[in-house]
């Protein structure tokens, strides 16, 4: 799809382990000083299922959580039982398979000698997929005696793709690629109105095949989110914080080199250490809906779900012992369907503790500030500081042109500083922002003038494209354009499953007309670098898009770096379908 002229290298080192012969980790390692993304060779064992472990808590940080009073507990037992439908291989092709096998004459069914009761299963139930079943079997029958009415077929079995779990959805969920479960894909969705969000369920295929333990909602569209594939286990507070504890964990690390235990009784490393982080990101850290971000003293805990949010009490207790924050910040969600299609409207902002709504943010000598009840989701791009750094290396600064770029953060850190002034002739050169957020102005204005980058100018414009065309109408020319593209939830009828819910997607319609007027303004062999939030089935298309707008220009570009995961995400998932921030950069090739 594009030329790849050279990758920039920002001296990572990757090692390559069999592990049996039959699986391959990586680790990447960076010189001293440096971020490390995974534990040191020498810890990996051999032939043990360590190696896959997530669990980095010591002896003495799992006593602090075993120390934890706990508040609820839910046993398998008594826990409510999920049931997804059947698949439709299963009723056509497989004689001996008997719906009633499910459960017995007492519905109850037998799981590792436990009887555990059905309160979902009822006979009305069963005679509708005994009728599903015998349907099936007729028209099977029927198809091999001839192959005619292949187009009416079709549509009988576009009719009964709502009646059957799909196939790459089955494969999905038990092979632990996908930990949401949708309504329209559970057999007995019609009696789980009564429990509220948040109930701990027992999640199973309709052939008794256990999926894990999940969060129930029924008004969301997605009714259930995995949060544990042992589905013996005892889900209390302790388990909770053990996946909060665990998430911290992975950031002190790998980012910062620090002992959680350490930190938690010592005020002398407390005080001596600005933490700067995402440390939960919802389901990559196995707490879907729950985001937490740490500006030193300041806390930031988003709850993406209901689910989630029902358990708030313990994280924020935990997060506040841990932290010693002065100001925690909750921004709660309020949409009973858990729909994140109003740009922010679906939450509540909280204040929990202090009274400042002022934040900031220190990376690379440089300092930001933003006000909270200014934002709708996230208050500083922070999860991508190895992209400015890779922009500080590569810009020897001329023209920067940043499109949107929230407070300032790329602008700032890309173009020269103040103190670099005197050795450039800054005259003919220009550093423009372009933003369309009334709210961001005072504070893009206030953290340019505070990181002393008066060369910066800030252009507030309501209508961005209008900007860039009056920009290729007078002929202005860019050797570097920064391009924070800005992604809308809308609704689409064909799209069942998303990380947003059923027929919820994130479209990026409408972006090739900024690339147009971009690829007009772009110097020649100069560079374009773009933040996206992308899936990864999603991306090649999005890269697609860029070639074929320079194409229809003749124009050529090559890619020249990318970055689609960071530590702090801790995107080690295998969920090929969920989004996040990913970054491209382009070189305009002279043809």
């Amino acid at each position: 799809m594009f030329q790849i002229i050279h990758k920039i290298k920002l001296n990572i080192f990757m090692q390559n382990l069999k592990i049996n012969s039959k699986t391959n980790i990586f680790y990447f390692l960076l010189k001293k000083n440096k971020l490390c993304f995974s534990s040191k060779t020498h810890d990996v064992k051999f032939n043990t299922d360590e190696n896959i472990s997530t669990n980095y808590l010591e002896e003495q940080e799992l006593k602090l959580i075993y120390n934890k009073k706990i508040t609820f507990s839910s046993k398998f037992e008594n826990r409510v039982n999920v049931f997804l439908k059947p698949l439709e291989t299963d009723i056509i092709s497989e004689e001996r398979y008997n719906c009633k096998d499910l459960i017995d004459k007492r519905n109850s069914i037998i799981i590792n000698d436990k009887e555990n009761e059905i309160n979902k299963l009822n006979d009305d139930n069963i005679k509708k997929i005994d009728e599903i079943h015998d349907e099936n079997i007729g028209k099977h029958e029927h198809n091999k005696n001839n192959n005619l009415q292949i187009d009416n077929n079709k549509n009988e079995q576009s009719k009964n793709n709502l009646k059957f779990l799909p196939l790459n959805r089955y494969n999905s969920l038990s092979k632990e690629n996908h930990m949401y479960v949708y309504d329209f894909e559970v057999y007995n969705i019609s009696e789980l109105s009564k429990y509220e969000p948040g109930e701990i369920v027992n999640v199973y295929f309709y052939n008794k095949e256990k999926i894990g333990i999940g969060l129930l909602n029924r008004r969301s569209n997605i009714v259930v989110r995995i949060i544990e594939r042992d589905i013996s286990k005892v889900i209390d507070d302790r388990f909770f914080i053990k996946k909060l504890y665990e998430s911290i964990k992975r950031r002190f690390k790998f980012i910062y080199n620090i002992n959680l235990y350490e930190y938690i009784y010592s005020f002398n490393i407390r005080n001596n250490i600005k933490i700067f982080c995402k440390i939960v990101n919802s389901v990559n850290d196995e707490l879907p809906g729950l985001v937490v971000y740490v500006f030193d003293k300041s806390l930031y805990i988003r709850y993406d779900n209901l689910i989630i949010q029902k358990y708030n009490y313990i994280f924020e207790k935990e997060l506040e012992k841990i932290f010693s924050a002065k100001n925690i910040f909750c921004k709660k969600i309020i949409s009973k369907k858990e729909k994140r299609a109003q740009k922010g409207k679906e939450y509540v902002l909280e204040q929990i503790k202090g009274d400042d709504l002022e934040l900031n943010y220190y990376e690379n000598n440089y300092i930001f500030y933003n006000n909270i009840s200014n934002i709708s989701y996230d208050i500083f791009d922070i999860e991508n500081k190895h992209d400015r750094i890779f922009l500080q290396r590569l810009c020897d600064s001329s023209n920067i042109l940043n499109i949107y770029g929230n407070v300032g953060e790329y602008i700032i850190n890309t173009s020269k500083s103040q103190t670099n002034i005197n050795n450039y002739d800054y005259s003919e050169n220009i550093s423009l922002i372009l933003s369309d957020s009334a709210k961001n102005t005072n504070y893009i204005n206030k953290n340019i003038s505070i990181n002393n980058c008066k060369h910066i100018t800030l252009l507030h414009r309501e209508n961005i494209l209008e900007e860039l065309n009056n920009m290729s109408l007078n002929n202005l020319k860019f050797d570097l354009i920064i391009f924070n593209t800005k992604s809308n939830i809308t609704y689409r009828k064909n799209s069942y499953t998303s990380i947003y819910g059923k027929r919820h997607v994130v479209t990026f319609k409408g972006i090739h007309k900024y690339l147009n007027f971009i690829s007009d303004i772009l110097q020649k062999n100069g560079l374009l670098f773009i933040t996206v939030e992308l899936s990864t089935s999603d991306y090649h298309k999005f890269l697609n898009i860029v070639k074929c707008v320079f194409e229809n220009k003749k124009k050529s570009i090559s890619i020249i770096y990318e970055n689609s995961c960071s530590i702090e995400n801790n995107i080690l998932c295998i969920d090929q379908n969920a989004w996040h921030i990913r970054s491209v950069c382009f070189r305009l090739i002279d043809s």
